[in-house]
């Protein structure tokens, strides 16, 4: 077992974490063997150190030991320490959010405070190769795509892990060589959690079918980092040449998609971002050539299968319905305008699709604007009789999000307007019309 040397640590954090030799460091030590490791080696290489340890408060007097250990550590080698104490099962239970996320929205949180305070460069944690694989296991459970494939990254935003090369076996060895007490987590024991069901029961099967089963998963992961950075590239390249990207609305030409070979790993990875996992995109996929207004959902996102594009948009509580409209009020959900002269003898008539002129004295104030709804219909402008909303709208080739933002601007029991489109002959202006109702959507 070669194990952990100090200088190739300094190497891998210059080459593969991009930091300097001069950089300050804020280290997550939580008193395990991997970060007490971690501290002493880093103290070695040279680094400007600030420890940084949290107590969750959820393992009662082992907590605290634990915070005890690091503070001891940090007191006889002289290294800064900040400490702080969570109560992580109060943040879980308000944010609906497990355990284990609870935890670490808590320590990154607090991380990227301490960083700024005390001007570090970096965070380092203690991960090693093992956690590495456990990663790579249980993502291939999951079903993550590649991305989730390929272990865990030296260098994350501004955190970074240099002990990714080495095992875990190679860290205990580390701390009996030096004598470092450390902690252990007995929680880290219990496989009903997946993590240790992989760390116990499954690793040790696979490397006993191969001896050199760590060598090969490091190899394993490269290869599968190169696939991700290829995949990246590629989808990169589809977003930034073929998807539109307008007011929170991501429009995602299906024929376009349909041009790359491997066009369903192409779109999980452009609607995994928004919480789409592969059995939702999938489905997504099945039904490309469907019918339109099919709608499938993440926990924060809605997708929407229109004719020619899939059309992704951020779930939102149903807002106002209808408000009213008075002569000279700007509405405060829409910015509309109203202005009520008498008629010019020279009258030109607006061109402009959000500026419209009525007759007033065909119209009721305050004007009612409000969501159309099935069997609403009006007398379009330059046509003959009644026609339904619901069929105007697949005149004017609607998409399912045009309809939902659709608004009626309605006097009486009247529709007077289709908002930014279409007025009702019965309101527009005559030769007989004295008073006109000029109506602008800002």
């Amino acid at each position: 077992m070669p194990g952990i040397n100090p200088q190739q640590v300094t190497k891998v954090l210059h080459e593969k974490c991009l930091l300097k030799a001069s950089a300050k460091l804020l280290v997550a030590v939580s008193g395990g063997a991997d970060s007490m490791t971690l501290l002493h080696v880093l103290q070695r290489c040279g680094y400007e150190l600030v420890a940084a340890h949290c107590n969750f408060q959820l393992r009662g007097a082992d907590s605290d030991a634990d915070e005890q250990l690091v503070t001891d550590f940090c007191n006889a080698s002289s290294i800064q320490l900040e400490r702080i104490s969570f109560n992580t099962t109060a943040h879980a239970k308000a944010n609906k959010v497990s355990i284990e996320m609870a935890a670490r929205e808590l320590r990154y949180s607090w991380f990227e405070k301490l960083m700024q305070k005390h001007g570090t460069e970096a965070t380092v944690t203690g991960h090693h190769g093992n956690d590495s694989i456990e990663t790579f296991f249980l993502n291939l459970v999951r079903g993550t795509g590649v991305k989730g494939l390929s272990g865990i990254s030296y260098r994350h935003g501004q955190v970074v892990r240099p002990l990714l090369d080495y095992t875990r076996a190679e860290v205990e060895a580390y701390c009996a060589l030096h004598q470092i007490d450390y902690c252990h987590d007995v929680s880290n024991d219990d496989t009903r959690f997946i993590r240790n069901k992989i760390r116990h029961e499954i690793v040790p099967v696979l490397e006993g079918i191969n001896p050199a089963f760590f060598e090969t998963m490091q190899s394993n992961l490269e290869h599968l980092k190169d696939a991700e950075q290829m995949l990246e590239s590629e989808v990169k390249r589809f977003i930034e040449t073929d998807v539109v990207d307008e007011d929170e609305k991501v429009i995602i030409p299906i024929s376009k998609l349909e041009n790359y070979p491997h066009y369903a790993s192409l779109l999980f990875e452009v609607l995994r971002p928004y919480g789409f996992n592969s059995a939702v995109v999938k489905e997504v996929i099945s039904h490309l050539n469907g019918l339109s207004g099919k709608q499938f959902f993440s926990h924060t996102h809605r997708l929407i299968k229109d004719r020619h594009n899939l059309l992704v948009l951020p779930i939102e509580e149903v807002g106002v319905q209808h408000f009213w409209l008075d002569e000279g009020k700007n509405s405060h959900v829409l910015s509309i305008n109203t202005q009520t002269y008498l008629k010019p003898e020279a009258f030109n008539f607006s061109r402009n699709p959000n500026l419209i002129h009525l007759d007033a004295d065909q119209v009721e104030l305050p004007l009612l604007v409000r969501k159309w709804k099935q069997g609403d219909v009006f007398m379009p402008l330059g046509m003959k009789g009644f026609k339904k909303i619901s069929d105007f709208f697949i005149d004017e080739k609607y998409s399912l999000k045009d309809k939902e933002d659709a608004w009626l601007v309605v006097s009486g029991e009247a529709i007077v307007w289709v908002l930014g489109k279409r007025i009702d002959a019965r309101f527009k202006v005559t030769n007989r019309t004295k008073r006109i109702l000029e109506i602008e959507l800002k």
